[in-house]
């Protein structure tokens, strides 16, 4: 069946185009990556080898429904199943806020409206029949990053996912560390200024509240007397408000106050990052996501607060790292259902 172009754009559709095909046996494993955004949903199809089977990517619309969602992401998924040379098909997800990943369930997601104690792993398995597994969004990243980039060098580090939001995902030994009830890694609510900035968890002084894209966006309103002069500067054509690109823009080209917005952002993340190199000793810290692209500006501010430390050990030995990847969620969940498959 076509999936209904409501939900599905048509260029989406012209690149990916959707047609039934007679099921293909035989081929082996194949991980499905489901990343669920507010916004947009990814969805890859991984083999063994990490080779792309097919890759798609819709609005979610949360506003719509949990029961609306979970039938248009297993209408796409059966049709793989259908579709793809393979013969053991598992899907993983990932999906930001408080996930429980060994019962398959969203505690509670900011981002996804009235989405909360939902059995998603266990709804997708009814829906399809395959093994499903969830996992924290910033989690699902940091194993995309590890196993595509840094599983040869390293066996313990951070994933700082940077966006609208702020998470964090722990690797340790190899393995996603989840803590005891599978919140560890929460980066972007550690408190960094009590008493400070509203976060969207509703506490104050949350490292979100001065890092998340929507955070620095409101620190330079707070600090550019003439908006729509520097929007007209610095902005992408077409785009008529102030947005991380444009900071970025205007940093790239020496404006004092996007340097020093950016400098500020390196110096925040630094407060929380330190106390995670001292608890963790990681190999290395990955950043990712939208914001990381302006990681040229807010990076030597966070190698200055590291080599301002008194215990100078953990911070010389952990390497920086930025991914220019933007699809590590889907790819992570991808090989993350291949890995959970062969336990």
């Amino acid at each position: 069946m076509t999936p209904p172009p409501t939900y599905y754009p048509k260029d989406n559709q012209k690149k990916h185009p959707w047609r039934l095909m007679a099921p293909q046996a035989g081929g082996g494993v194949v991980g499905i990556g489901i990343d669920i955004g507010g916004t947009n949903t990814k969805i890859v199809a991984l083999n063994k080898t990490g080779k792309v089977l097919k890759e798609y990517r819709f609005k979610t619309l949360p506003a719509l429904g949990y029961p609306n969602f979970l039938k248009r992401i297993s209408q796409v998924v059966n049709l793989w199943k259908n579709i793809l040379p393979g013969d053991n098909f598992a899907v993983g997800v990932g999906v930001a806020g408080d996930i429980n990943s060994a019962d398959g369930i969203i505690r509670f997601c900011p981002n996804l409206e009235k989405w909360s104690n939902i059995k998603l792993a266990a709804d997708i398995r009814k829906k399809t029949r395959l093994k499903c597994f969830i996992e924290n969004d910033a989690n699902i990243a940091a194993w995309g990053a590890y196993v595509l980039y840094l599983k040869k060098k390293y066996k313990n580090g951070i994933a700082v996912t940077l966006g609208t939001g702020i998470g964090g995902g722990l690797i340790i030994n190899g393995k996603i560390y989840n803590g005891s009830g599978g919140s560890a890694g929460e980066l972007g609510h550690t408190n960094i200024y009590p008493g400070g900035r509203k976060c969207h968890c509703r506490m104050r002084g949350c490292l979100e509240a001065y890092t998340g894209s929507y955070a620095i966006i409101n620190r330079a309103k707070e600090e550019i007397k003439n908006i729509p002069a520097f929007i007209k500067q610095y902005g992408l054509p077409k785009v008529k408000k102030i947005d991380t690109i444009s900071l970025a823009r205007a940093a790239a080209k020496g404006n004092p106050i996007a340097l020093k917005i950016w400098r500020d952002t390196g110096t925040y993340l630094a407060l929380a990052l330190s106390d995670m190199v001292l608890v963790f000793n990681p190999e290395y810290i990955v950043f990712m996501g939208g914001v990381s692209n302006a990681s040229k500006y807010f990076l030597p501010a966070i190698k200055t607060a590291f080599a301002g430390q008194k215990i100078k050990a953990p911070f010389k030995k952990v390497k920086l790292i930025v991914s220019k990847n933007p699809d590590l969620g889907c790819y992570g969940a991808a090989f993350y259902a291949l890995e959970k498959n062969r336990q």
